[in-house]
């Protein structure tokens, strides 16, 4: 146990007064979810080299070879609606997902921004919830079914939907919540300015 702690940096939460207990409970939780975003990030930067790399190999081997890879189609589509719909998750964290703004946020008043601030928060968790109910049914459905080169059930290619689905709701509940989740510390981390020893603890970017 205490070396789980001291590969995710649980053993360093900074010590509080017993009535505090929320405080390191909550930078815990928050290690973990950060943890949990690197690795789709790093998932998604292997689904692409993956994607490119099969695709060379392919057209490679079709045009100079004369052959080709039976199952490549059927794998770069598998990496790319798996790389998209994590992606959903990982732009709600950061909000990177297109908004348009009819009025400017300056003339409008504090408290209207926040309603429609917590209004879009709440579309999103309603998308997301959707996402994992009827995501998690067509995954169920179509796990009988054959995809014909690779022979793999063709739930595998669903299966991300659901998990995108609850990915989206985790980060607008965080959102709605108001949990600072350290996103300009990842950005230096993913643009190799900070190591990942130093990677939680700082402000909300």
């Amino acid at each position: 146990m205490a070396r789980f702690c001291g590969i995710f940096g649980l053993d360093k939460l900074p010590a509080v007064p017993a009535g505090d207990w929320t405080d390191p409970m909550k930078e815990s939780i928050l290690r973990i979810i950060n943890l949990f975003h690197i690795l789709l990030v790093e998932l998604a930067k292997l689904m692409i080299v993956g994607m490119v790399v099969i695709v060379f190999a392919n057209v490679f081997m079709r045009y100079v070879l004369n052959s080709g890879i039976l199952w490549s189609e059927e794998v770069v589509l598998l990496l790319c609606v798996w790389f998209i719909f994590i992606s959903f998750g990982l732009g709600i964290k950061q909000r990177l997902h297109i908004t348009i703004n009819l009025l400017h946020r300056e003339k409008i008043a504090g408290w209207l921004n926040k309603a429609l601030d917590f209004l879009t928060e709440i579309i999103v968790i309603l998308i997301g919830g959707v996402m994992l109910i009827y995501g998690s049914s067509l995954v169920k459905f179509t796990m009988t079914s054959i995809m014909p080169a690779t022979r793999w059930p063709a739930g595998i290619l669903y299966l991300v939907v659901p998990f995108a689905g609850l990915t989206m709701m985790l980060e607008a509940i965080l959102h709605i919540a108001g949990w600072d989740t350290y996103d300009r510390n990842m950005d230096e981390y993913l643009s190799g300015e900070r190591k990942f020893k130093d990677l939680f603890g700082g402000t909300h970017g």
